[in-house]
This record gives structure tokens, C-alpha cells and sequence, in this order.
């Protein structure tokens, strides 16, 4: 049997309906068999200053007690990552940057209601003007959460006058991740583009053209779905093979049985007729730390390991700015906002020659697309990188 000293409640300040339940000093003692002559130690006893986290059943290890101070919160069934770094930090775009600080979550995509989230603290650069809540608002909706002073995400580092945190800056625009491209992997390239209101008069398609598509209400279109457009190029530098380019995006505006109507919402280039469709997803823009670039003093880390493996630019030599796509992925830990630092080796037992750093914007299941941060001098396909 256990007994249970009292518990304080304390009621969430954004969310009426939730309580936060913080044991004061609690002594669990564990029930002993009848016959039994053993005595069981007594369990040390939380400081008083302690925040003590509610036992409950996690497949992860998570911490019980954290400083009096932390900002914590509790997950609740149908929370995620997203959800409450727009809630406390008011930019869900800062999700990955949340992740890190609660490393014991081996996979940020499941998460386990009673498992407690740290809160860093942390301030994001922005452009003159620009309101919080992410960079820019694009095709997924604005990225901002609750915006009253003193809501979620104002910690000491959101206060007048309080302790700076870590700043973060946007990786790129969020036009140019969501029209990036990817190296080619298997996907259903059947549900294409088979004309257009402009009946071939037009060469290439732009924002607010009308198209017509192959598929239709018996293959499950319904109006009000987006879609990508996008097509294969061949590479003619790097590796062999081809990659897909995002021509665009459109909506869909009418369906029949076999065929839809659709309107180009956003075209990343012209968009062509047979170019093929996949499900449109908002891609967050990662969050990068301000910090100083490498130098070629900088030690190696002995952490994940790759190399760039094709310039998405299509280019021989590759420079500040360029998109890259690098032979990790998924299955590697990859995750967005990841930064490298990109090296060759000269000579055999020689240091290394430091070239640069790229950041990871997309992230596929074998590959992903980055872009080049910093360039120290000529960069190639081919030329490794090892995570900061």
C-alpha cells in the first residue's frame, strides 16, 4: 500500500482545464509481505525547493525532479513537440531546439502523456519589424502562438531587463525550403498533370493558372487538397541519377469521377504539364545558433559522420548559400536544424582542411537537402562533413 503526503494543484495559467499536480515531501512506503520481518529503507525525500514530477508509466527514462525555477510542463494526451513550443516559446518552429533540451525523448515524433518538457530558454533574431512567431507565415498558416505578455514562453529570457538566452536565426526563407529540392527516392509518380486551361499555349505555368489532373473523386481527391508539383531533373555533376525539384504547389478546386481542377497556389519555377503530384506538408523553417564560424583550429568531434553527395544546384563548385544534398538521413538521427561542418583531408596523416559548415533543412529517409552556411574556401561533391 502506499500512503501519500498532500499534493499542491496548480492550475495552468493558459489552460484552465489543466493542473499541474507538485507532491510537497512525500515518504513511499512499500508494502511488505505479512509474514515478512524485513525493513524496507524509507526513500530520501525530495528538497523542498524541488519540482517532482508524478510517478507514471514512460518507455523513456525521464528525469523525476528538476530545480525549483524550471519551466516545465507536463504532456498531455494529443500534445506534441510542435504544439508546445508554439504554446511556451510562441514559435513552433523552435520545436528541434525544445527536443534538445529534453534529450532523454529518443524519437521527437512520440511522446508520452506525464512526461515532463523542459522549457529553454532561448531568443530568436528577427528582422526589423517582424512580429514573433516564426519566419514568415507562407503556405502552412502564421507560426505564431499566444503573443500576451507574460504568456507561455516568456521566461527570464522574454522578460524586460532578464537573462539573454541562446539567439537563433532562421536557417533560410521558408519559400525557398518548401520549393527545395531532394534527392530521388521511391514514390507513386502517377497522379500527374494532363493539361491545362491554357490548352498549350502557354510554354510554362505560373501561380493562379488553372490545370487539369488524372485523378479524380473514385481515386479519393477531394476539393480543398493541396498538392506539390514537382519532377525529376538528371544530375550532370556529382553523383548518377536524378533528383526531384518542386515546380510548386496548387489546390484542388473541383472534382469529377475519373478527373480534378485544380489552381497553382504557388509555382518555385514553371510548372509544367505531366509534372506529378505528391501531398503538400508544411515544412518548418529550422532554427539555427548564433555562433562563431569554424576555424581550421576547430577539433574534430568524432560524432555522425557523411559527405556531401550532389549539388542540387547543379554545380561543379559549390559555395555560401548553395543546396547540397548529404548522404544522411533518417535512419542516421538526422533531423533538421542538425549543423556540419564540411572538411578534406589533403594529405594521409595530415589535419584536416576546414571549408565550411551547411545546416540540414529537409530530411528524407536515406538522404537530405542542406544548405551551406559558411564557405572558407571551394567546396566540392564529395568533401566530408562530421556533425558540430
Amino acid at each position: 500500500m502506499k500512503t501519500r503526503a498532500s499534493r499542491t494543484v496548480i492550475r495552468h495559467p493558459f489552460f484552465p482545464g489543466r493542473v499541474l499536480a507538485l507532491p510537497g515531501l512525500a515518504l513511499v512506503l512499500l508494502a511488505l509481505p505479512a509474514m515478512s520481518s524485513a525493513v524496507q529503507e524509507p526513500q530520501p525525500e525530495a528538497e523542498p525547493t524541488d519540482i517532482v514530477v508524478e510517478p507514471h508509466w514512460s518507455p523513456y527514462q525521464a528525469p523525476t525532479r528538476y530545480p525549483e525555477g524550471t519551466q516545465l510542463h507536463i504532456i498531455q494526451r494529443g500534445d506534441t513537440l510542435w504544439d508546445i513550443s508554439n504554446t511556451y516559446l510562441r514559435n513552433p518552429f523552435l520545436w528541434p531546439q525544445v527536443w534538445d533540451a529534453n534529450r532523454y525523448i529518443e524519437n521527437p515524433h512520440l511522446i508520452y502523456p506525464g512526461d515532463p518538457v523542459r522549457i529553454p530558454d532561448i531568443d530568436v533574431v528577427r528582422g526589423e519589424g517582424e512580429e514573433p512567431g516564426g519566419p514568415g507565415t507562407g503556405p502552412g498558416g502564421p507560426g505564431t502562438g499566444p503573443g500576451e505578455e507574460g504568456g507561455p514562453g516568456t521566461g527570464a529570457a522574454g522578460q524586460p531587463g532578464g537573462p539573454a538566452g541562446p539567439q537563433f536565426r532562421p536557417a533560410y526563407e521558408e519559400i525557398t525550403i518548401q520549393c527545395a529540392g531532394y534527392l530521388r527516392e521511391e514514390a507513386d509518380d502517377d497522379f500527374r498533370i494532363f493539361g491545362s486551361e491554357e490548352d498549350g499555349h502557354k510554354d510554362g505555368l505560373a501561380t493562379g493558372d488553372i490545370v487539369y489532373l488524372n485523378r479524380g473523386s473514385e481515386d479519393g481527391v477531394s476539393p480543398g487538397e493541396t498538392f506539390y508539383t514537382q519532377r525529376r531533373i538528371d544530375f550532370t555533376w556529382g553523383i548518377d541519377g536524378s533528383y526531384v525539384r518542386r515546380s510548386g504547389w496548387l489546390r484542388i478546386l473541383a472534382v469529377q469521377e475519373e478527373t480534378a481542377m485544380a489552381e497553382i497556389v504557388q509555382a518555385c519555377l514553371d510548372v509544367n504539364v505531366d509534372d506529378y503530384l505528391l501531398p503538400f506538408e508544411p515544412i518548418p523553417v529550422p532554427l539555427l545558433p548564433l555562433e562563431p564560424p569554424p576555424t581550421r583550429l576547430t577539433p574534430e568531434t568524432g560524432r555522425m559522420r557523411g559527405r556531401i553527395e550532389a549539388s542540387l544546384d547543379d554545380l561543379a563548385t559549390l559555395g555560401q548559400g548553395y543546396l547540397v544534398s548529404i548522404d544522411l538521413g533518417q535512419e542516421d538521427g538526422v533531423v533538421p536544424g542538425n549543423i556540419f561542418t564540411i572538411f578534406r583531408y589533403l594529405y594521409d596523416d595530415a589535419p584536416r582542411k576546414m571549408l565550411g559548415t551547411l545546416a540540414v533543412l529537409t530530411v528524407q529517409r536515406e538522404h537530405s537537402t542542406a544548405r551551406i552556411m559558411e564557405s572558407m574556401d571551394y567546396i566540392l561533391t564529395g568533401d566530408l562533413i562530421e556533425l558540430k
